[in-house]
């Protein structure tokens, strides 16, 4: 899977791989100090950054004809994370 904060280093990561897998999956659940460092995982979650990753899902929906995932935090409230998935989904999410 891909870690990303660039709407259109994504889709040409997803666009080079995408013979080769089903799928392409976005993680936006790494916690790591090198995923805060370099402002991506699950540094993205914040409401801040929603737009940021839509489009990020977005480009790379449009690129490939395979499923985008997205791996995700539980974020601190059942409707903030539902709300999430919903803004996931309408931007081409699959799963």
């Amino acid at each position: 899977h891909f870690s990303a904060n660039d709407p259109n280093e994504f889709a040409l990561a997803a666009k080079l791989v995408e013979d080769q897998c089903d799928a392409i999956d976005l993680n936006l659940g790494c916690p790591q100090r090198t995923a805060f460092v370099g402002h991506f995982g699950s540094y993205l979650l914040e409401p801040k950054d929603r737009k940021l990753i839509c489009n990020v899902v977005s480009a790379a929906k449009k690129a490939v004809s395979i499923p985008i995932f997205v791996k995700i935090r539980l974020l601190d409230t059942l409707e903030e994370t539902i709300e999430l998935c919903s803004q996931l989904r309408d931007a081409g999410a699959s799963l």
